[in-house]
Parts: structure tokens; sequence; C-alpha cells
């Protein structure tokens, strides 16, 4: 065996020597790579109340400081002396005293809330030629403040020795650099919120987290639908190569959001709008999956449907069945006119196709259906926004008795004009009872309404159930047909207009229609209700829309009802329309909302919500 040979096997020898060292050695001696392009960029959005953040102490101190501001008359919350040197602070006051700079803060006799957000020597590059001059030889000082209502920045130029003002410039829907304050208080949102310690698995720590003060792009910001002013602190984890970003709004005051990516990525969440954020964790999580639940007997999954808004299905209580199924398959909105009827052709209005439909006395109906469902692949345009969340439920008394599922829909541009928000919510009392509640928060587009919601109810007392209305006595139906709530006048025990059971007529459950009892300041359902025979292709699945939207003969549901089709002894849908007129009064508003300029100087929206939805309660 020559030389060149043995050298030949020696170098194999130990090539299989080492190839067999790195695959019997354990994992902790291999580092491990990490690809960015593996790493799952998660969307979390956030399931705590606003409450949660304005607790916080840093939280608490601005705004107890922004309303005494607010309260003297003024509208600028000035820098904190830490974050001002003495010529500075001679810059802040001159401007706090400056009509020009304090132009835009004020909008029908109410101040808005803006925030000095810092005030700095002048540099060349910001000053005209006039100020040039002068700054040559005087200390000037640049300033900006932002206001959180326009969303607009003002900068001025201060001579500090002369005490003047050179310049003022507005900038419409831009935003400046924050302040120091600002920036420790996107750091106490982060550091305190629910969501981030829950990812980290630990409390965060300040020390873990860097570029609290970075913003978001102007364009497609976490913030962009109400154009709020956000930053992005982040927590970056090096071993694992990702990173957490906490993704604050400061108008809010309030975690927008948080997003797990890899730390090679070149853009940061800022650049990705809020609304695309939610749609990939609602797609995710509600739409391509079912979800379940557990919580003091009760048993239930629930889903995001593509146009009939959250259901829930397979609902049981202390392991008996209750429901196979429950959900709002449309709303339909309707307002009167007088005049003639454009019928020429589709007429689109907000994103709808709006309908037409003569009625008596020279008046008609116009309006459209809004479909609630899945922010892809569906043509609903009132869109879910963040997911289905679980709250407690109280009594009058504030008493806990069960707890209430709900999800929150609305247009982007609520509560303008032409825009709606809308609730869905199931409620689950600890005594087996459950309502199916569908709540309008406005605003619409007008001030006489009518807005009917649709809603199936599937019971699953097994495949033959009978139905009854009372009328003194318990009458029961044996074909398909449909009532008015309206028309009632006897309730059995004061509450039950009618039931349904098993085939037996025992086990089942009495139908409470809302009639302003439930201490959620409605005004009643006036519902009709129809019960028909089950079948697959009626609602099994995501329903197209039901009926007109203004004919208020039709609701949608009596395409399912025959009079000639029995029901007796047989698997019965209930469908429970309730009719709701809005109220816009001064002092009266019901389905309405409304935005004004609050105590601190911010916009506030102020809901005046419709709830409507009967009650389900066992029968003992």
């Amino acid at each position: 065996m020559n030389n060149e040979i043995k050298i030949s096997i020696g170098i194999l020898f130990v090539g299989l020597l080492a190839l067999m060292a790195y695959w019997f050695q354990g994992e902790e001696s291999v580092p491990k790579l990490t690809s960015n392009k593996m790493i799952e960029e998660r969307v979390i959005l956030p399931q705590y109340s606003v409450e949660t953040y304005r607790n916080i102490p840093e939280v608490q101190s601005y705004l107890k400081d922004l309303r005494a501001v607010i309260q003297s008359g003024h509208a600028v919350l000035p820098l904190q002396s830490n974050e001002l040197d003495s010529a500075g602070a001679s810059a802040q006051a001159i401007l706090l005293k400056n009509a020009d700079f304090l132009k835009d803060t004020v909008e029908n006799g109410k101040l808005l809330h803006n925030d000095m957000m810092r005030i700095k020597p002048a540099i060349v590059s910001v000053l005209n030629d006039v100020s040039k001059r002068v700054c040559a030889t005087h200390r000037c000082y640049q300033a900006e403040k932002y206001n959180f209502v326009t969303n607009a920045t003002t900068r001025a130029i201060v001579d500090v020795d002369d005490k003047r003002v050179l310049e003022v410039k507005n900038y419409a829907n831009m935003q400046p650099d924050i302040s120091l304050r600002l920036k420790h208080i996107a750091q106490a949102i982060a550091l305190n919120a629910p969501e981030v310690a829950k990812e980290l698995k630990h409390k965060a720590r300040r020390e873990d987290m860097s570029m609290a003060n970075v913003r978001g792009a102007l364009q497609e910001s976490p913030c962009q639908n109400s154009e709020h002013l956000c930053v992005a602190p982040t927590f970056s984890d090096h071993k694992k190569e990702q990173a957490l970003w906490a993704i604050v709004d400061l108008t809010e005051l309030t975690l927008a959001a948080a997003k797990w990516a890899g730390l090679g990525k070149t853009t940061t969440p800022a650049c990705i709008s809020e609304r695309s954020l939610q749609n990939r964790y609602i797609m995710k999580n509600f739409c391509e999956k079912d979800s379940y639940h557990e919580q003091n007997g009760w048993e239930l999954t629930y889903r995001m449907t593509g146009s009939d808004g959250l259901e829930i299905i397979d609902v049981s209580f202390k392991g008996k069945a209750v429901l196979k199924s429950a959900k709002i398959v449309d709303w339909h909105v309707a307002y009167e006119g007088k005049g003639e009827v454009d019928d020429s052709g589709d007429i689109q209005m907000a994103g709808r196709r709006v309908e037409f439909v003569k009625a008596e006395e020279g008046k008609f109906f116009f309006g459209y259906n809004d479909a609630m469902g899945c922010p892809m692949f569906s043509t609903s345009v009132v869109l879910p926004f963040n997911g289905p969340l679980m709250r407690p439920l109280y009594d009058e008394n504030r008493k806990k008795v069960g707890f209430y599922l709900t999800q929150d829909y609305r247009n982007p541009k609520w509560p303008m004009a032409c825009n709606y928000r809308y609730e869905n919510r199931f409620e689950f009392f600890d005594d087996g009872s459950f309502r199916v509640v569908g709540v309008n928060k406005g605003r619409g587009c007008g001030e006489e309404a009518i807005y009917r919601p649709v809603m199936r109810v599937d019971m699953a007392l097994g495949e033959k159930e009978e139905f009854y209305k009372y009328d003194g006595s318990w009458n029961k139906w044996f074909t398909e047909q449909s009532d008015f709530q309206k028309d009632a006048i006897l309730y059995e025990n004061d509450k039950y207009l009618y039931k349904i059971t098993d085939e037996n007529g025992i086990k089942g459950y009495y139908i409470e229609p809302n009639r302003g009892q439930f201490n959620d300041q409605s005004r009643g359902d006036n519902a009709t209700v129809f019960v028909s025979k089950y079948k697959e292709d009626e609602g099994e699945q995501d329903l197209l829309t039901l009926g007109s939207c203004c004919n208020l003969a039709e609701d949608g549901a009596e395409r399912y009802i025959s009079t000639n089709e029995s029901i007796d002894g047989e698997n019965l849908v209930i469908w429970y329309v309730p009719r709701i007129r809005n109220d816009a009064r001064e002092g009266h508003e019901y389905c309405w909302a409304d935005t004004v300029i609050g105590e601190d100087g911010n916009i506030e929206v102020r809901t005046f919500p419709c709830v409507v939805g009967p009650k389900f309660v066992p029968i003992k």
C-alpha cells in the first residue's frame, strides 16, 4: 500500500469519525441556526380593556396633568423641566402665549389636546433666510408641538434673546419625534401589557427594550385607520433570532398590537397597517379553525363565518346538549324618503348597493343589507375588529351571574356618517339560561333608520322538537308559520311568549323576548318570529343576503316558511328578527354615535347602543 492510499484512507477515517461525533452528540452542543424565513410572524391583538392601561402610574399622571391643563383654559401640555435647558424653558413660555402657534388648538370653542414634543437649539436646515440672519448672532430655538385630534405638527422658531417668534409652520398629517415623557409612557405600557408578559413568558424589563421612541410610518402605520401616533418598543431575543414588537398607540394610550418577527427583518411592524394585522390574526385564529371554550358548566365551540357573523355551535350545559348553532346572518338597514325613486340602475353608497322600495303616499324606503364576515374572501363591508372576547356577565346589582362571548364589527371610518358598528354577543348564565344578542352602535346614514338583525337559532333538544306560543295557555304550532311579538298581550309569568321542547313537551326552554327588562336600556325587540323545519341548505352553512333591506313586509326568513309544511315532531329552526328605530334627539339617543371634544381636549366617541335579542330559560 503506497503512501497516497494510506493518506486517503486516513482522511476518510477521520471524516467518518467527525461525522459520527456530529450525529450522536447532544442537542445542547450543536449550535442551532434559525432562519428568519422560518420564524412565524405571529400577530397578537390586545385582549384587555383600556382600563388596564389607565391604571399604569405613568399614564395616570399624564392624564391628570392633561386634564389640569385643559381645565385651566390651555390646550398644550408643556414639556417637563427635565427636557429643557433655561433657554428652552424661555422659548416654551413665549410660544404658549403666541396666537399663531396656538391657532389650531381650538375648534368650535373646544380645546384640543396638544403636546409640546421637543424644544432644541435651532439647526440651519429649518431656518428661512430671515431667521438665518437673526440666528447668526442670537440664540434661536426650534419647537414642535403635536395636535392629537387633527394629526398635525406645528414647528416654530423662537429668538430667545429678543423674546420673539420668527417662524410658525403647520404640517398637516405629519408627526414629530415624541417627547421624553411620551417615550417613558410607551415603555410603561409595553412593560405592563399582560399580552407582552404572556408572550415573553416573564415580566418584561426596561433594559430588554429598545426603540420605544421609533414612530410608525405616516402611510400604513399601525394606527392608520384613525391616524394615531404610534411607536414600537421592541424586545429582542438574539438567541432565537427574533423580536417581539409591542406597538403602542399614544393617542389612545393602549397597546395596539404585538408581533413576533425575525431580527433579520428589514421593516418593522410600524410599516404594516393595523387593519392588515387584524385581518391576518382573525383569519388564522377564528376563520380558518374553530375555537373551544369551557366555563361555569358551559362548553361551546365558536368561529367567524364568511358572511354570517360570529357563530356558536355544539353548545352544552353540564353535559346536556343545548344548541346546534346560533348566529346573526344579516342586518337590514332601511331609511325613509319622499319623492321620486331613482331606479335607473345600481347605486352605490358607502361601498354597498342601495335598494329602493316604493311605499304609500309618495314615500319610499332605501337602504342596504349589511353582512358581517371574515376579513378576507368576504364581500362584507362591516368587518371584525380584533377577535372574539370572553367577558364576565353581571346583573343589575353588579353580581357576577355568568359570562358572554362578543365580537365587534365595524366600518373602518366609524363613527362617521354612513358607517356602522355592530356587536354579536352570546350571554351564558350560571343557571343554564342563555341569550342571543345583537347590538347596534350607530351611526348610520340618517336619523330615520329602521334596523332588523336576522337571528338564526337551531336548538339541540333532539331530532323531534315542539314549538308553542302562550296566549293564556300554551298552544302548539303544527305547521311552519310566523308571529309578531308586538301583537302579543299575554305572557306566561309576564315573561315568556314562546317555548321549544323535546317531543315529550317536558325538556326545553322558555323564550323571553326583550321588552326592555334586561337592564340594558333597550326599548324592546318588536320582533317577528319564524319557525321552520330544519333543512341543511337553509342556513346550516353561510347564507347569502336574505330578503329586502327596505320592504318592511319582508324579513328574509319567510322564504323558508310554507304554511303547508308540517313541523309536528320535526327538527326545528327559530328565526328571530327584531325591529329597531334609531333616535338622534338630544337626550334620547338610541342606535346612535357621535364625536365630541372631551374634558381632556381629545376626541371622544359617545355611543348610544340599542340592544336586542331573546333570552332562553330552561324549563324546570
